[in-house]
């Protein structure tokens, strides 16, 4: 892990409404993912998603649309997605 010390914005992009992605899966194939919209921010995404884990592995990613279309942006937890389809952001 590298940290850095934060650089100010060039130029503000505020996302007023954030879409969550939750995704639950077990060692198997089970898998389960949601969308969390109108969420108030992300501490309450993980309360929603912690109280729905019940011992399966958790990721939880937001959306963004760029030039390139949505990606999947992985915020906390693994990722099951194969390399190729993953964009550095």
């Amino acid at each position: 892990m590298r940290v850095e010390r934060g650089r100010a914005h060039h130029a503000p992009t505020v996302v007023p409404e954030p879409v969550y992605v939750v995704e639950f899966w077990t060692n198997g194939s089970e898998s389960e993912r949601w969308r969390v919209v109108d969420a108030e921010d992300v501490d309450d995404v993980m309360d929603w998603a912690r109280s729905r884990q019940l011992g399966r592995v958790l990721s939880v990613s937001i959306e963004h649309l760029d030039e390139h279309g949505t990606s999947v942006l992985r915020l906390l937890g693994p990722s099951r997605a194969p390399a190729r389809a993953v964009r550095s952001a």
